[in-house]
């Protein structure tokens, strides 16, 4: 009997056709998807925003039916999966496998959203852009998989994640096993 695939993909959703909002998606056995983990802006009355300014915080965010399942945004299951949208299947393997690094991540959620980390728009120059490409990457570092970059989108805060936490922070909170990033 074979083993029951998960997996978790890459996604980037398009900004007008120059930047992309990258983000991580886990899908079941029969490709549903279970959940999302997204960085996004978020204003001082804690309502996410589609482009942050000054003053906004960049919030870490798990939708989908798994995110209800642990009790977490019980009331929003936001989906920002669109049709055509560039994709990439980043780790297979048993619910088990798939299920840890993806749970490593979001036990991370919490400790990630009260560093009450700027949001910076638009990568203003002269600034270290941090932004929800920031915690895509991060996200992705702590599950222990690799980070897809998207050829042909603009994607500020990549490689920022050394401004959220130092690399010992990092190591304590990454999954046991890191694979190779991929470019």
């Amino acid at each position: 009997m074979s083993e029951i695939k998960y997996s978790i993909e890459a996604h980037a959703y398009d900004i007008v056709g120059v930047a992309a909002h990258d983000f991580w998606v886990l899908r079941d056995e029969k490709g549903k998807v279970l959940g999302q983990l997204h960085g996004l802006a978020t204003n001082i009355e804690n309502k996410i925003k589609p482009i942050g300014i000054m003053g906004d915080k960049l919030k870490f965010y798990h939708f989908g039916s798994r995110a209800i399942l642990l009790g977490l945004n019980p009331n929003c299951d936001l989906n920002y999966i669109k049709a055509g949208q560039k994709s990439k299947p980043i780790f297979s393997g048993s619910s088990a496998d798939v299920l840890d690094r993806w749970d490593n991540a979001v036990k991370a959620l919490p400790y990630l959203n009260d560093l009450e980390v700027p949001y910076t728009p638009f990568a203003i120059l002269g600034l270290a852009p941090i932004n929800s490409n920031t915690a895509y990457t991060l996200l992705g570092k702590l599950m222990g998989i690799p980070v897809h970059n998207f050829s042909g989108y603009w994607q500020p805060g990549l490689r920022n994640i050394h401004k959220l936490l130092t690399s010992s922070q990092l190591e304590s909170m990454r999954y046991p096993q890191e694979l190779p990033d991929i470019v």
